[in-house]
């Protein structure tokens, strides 16, 4: 679950608290092998822009087949991340969510970090968020 600090902040209205929430909700399923979880929050014709590639990403096999992947190699998971900085805007259906994202990993007893600016779109469709959208690249 989100941070309370972050859920609790005035700053954010119920419809900015939901999508930080499925945010949340996104990024567990990548780090804990949930590709069911994934691709219940993602649109089928998801596209993104993301540092393993050069050029566009179109469908959301894709992820999950990487999803897959890192529940194979548990040493791939981080043992902690962090949504920084976070800041929502919602324009009628559609959802922007911009962070950085901070994820810890154990390096043999020694924590190693990594950075990424990340933006995810979500757009409303019979009642529910779905993300369509995504760009992410190292901080």
């Amino acid at each position: 679950m989100v941070e309370n600090a972050l859920l609790d902040d005035a700053r954010f209205d119920p419809t900015q608290r939901e999508l930080l929430q499925i945010t949340w909700q996104m990024l567990e399923a990548i780090h804990n092998g949930s590709p069911d979880t994934y691709r219940r929050l993602c649109a089928p014709d998801l596209s993104c822009y993301e540092d393993v590639c050069t050029h566009r990403v179109d469908g959301v096999e894709f992820h999950l087949a990487l999803i897959r992947q890192m529940a194979k190699n548990p040493d791939l998971k981080p043992v902690r991340f962090d949504i920084l900085s976070p800041r929502i805007q919602v324009y009628g259906d559609t959802g922007i969510v911009t962070y950085t994202r901070l994820m810890t990993h154990d390096d043999g007893g020694t924590p190693r970090f990594s950075t990424f600016n990340e933006t995810r779109v979500y757009v409303r469709t019979a009642g529910a968020w779905q993300m369509a959208h995504f760009h992410r690249s190292p901080a």
